[in-house]
């Protein structure tokens, strides 16, 4: 946990901009709280420091989590001549019991029956820690001039095991998605 100095740090370098004209504000009182944050698996409370400012009834507030404590992935550059297989989902609903795992994405908007339409089919590379969702696109023709119109379609896939606390992933970015667990 960072302590109420090194979370000061942290926000007043995340200041963007000049401000050669503003008055400094005076810290005078730090006090350790909690706050709700977003996390892939809905709202999450984590520590907090709340600085109190002289002459002002605002309050400022940071986490109070060490940077080395937070996991950060970094999408890989996008490279348009070879772009990754598979097509990047938007979420991913389950339960808590359930090796079924639904994903929505953006797809055609007509099955692979018809004209400019696909039918989807889902793939999970899984580990102990998170599971890799890939779409496969099967279209109706391969080389079909269409509309650029997407529409929100679903695919369902079964895992080796329930999710249990492994992340969810989209392919193209590697990033977790928001993930939806009922029952």
């Amino acid at each position: 946990m960072l302590s109420a100095d090194g979370a000061l740090v942290q926000l007043r370098a995340a200041g963007t901009g000049d401000c050669s004209g503003c008055a400094p504000l005076k810290i005078t009182r730090a006090r350790l709280t909690t706050m709700t944050v977003p996390t892939t698996r809905g709202p999450a409370t984590a520590p907090a420091w709340e600085y109190t400012l002289d002459g002002t009834t605002v309050r400022l507030a940071r986490v109070a989590v060490d940077p080395s404590a937070i996991v950060r992935v970094t999408p890989p550059p996008w490279d348009a001549d070879h772009p990754h297989a598979g097509l990047a989902i938007e979420s991913a609903t389950t339960t808590t019991a359930s090796s079924e795992l639904t994903v929505t994405f953006t797809g055609a908007p007509g099955p692979g029956s018809e004209p400019c339409g696909a039918d989807y089919s889902a793939e999970a590379v899984e580990s102990d820690l998170a599971v890799v969702v890939i779409v496969i696109e099967h279209r109706h023709a391969k080389d079909e001039a269409c509309a650029d119109i997407g529409a929100q379609r679903t695919a369902t896939l079964k895992l080796s095991r329930p999710l249990g606390e492994r992340a969810v992933l989209e392919v193209t970015q590697g990033l977790p998605v928001k993930l939806t667990i009922t029952g």
